[in-house]
């Protein structure tokens, strides 16, 4: 039976494993963000707009497939518009 994982792309270090599906992947991904978020801010330090980059990978019997790749931005705000311009 297939499963998921979580890599960061940088430095191959796992971050989820053994995830049931796609979907539990974006969710791992999202309590990633809200996470790291919530530590930067229980530390008092700003996020300082750090950029992950994630892999989302497919194991079946051994052998492993990338099907997704995400990038986390922290430390900025949600807009519900268009983009600020620089």
């Amino acid at each position: 039976m297939p499963s998921h994982q979580l890599r960061d792309t940088a430095t191959q270090q796992f971050l989820a494993r053994d995830l049931a599906d796609y979907p539990a992947a974006e969710a791992a991904l999202d309590r990633l963000d809200d996470e790291l978020e919530h530590d930067l801010a229980a530390n008092d330090e700003g996020a300082g707009h750090i950029r992950l980059r994630l892999d989302v990978e497919k194991v079946t019997a051994g052998l492993t497939e990338a099907v997704g790749h995400h990038v986390l931005v922290l430390g900025v705000d949600d807009h519900a518009g268009p983009l600020p311009t620089l």
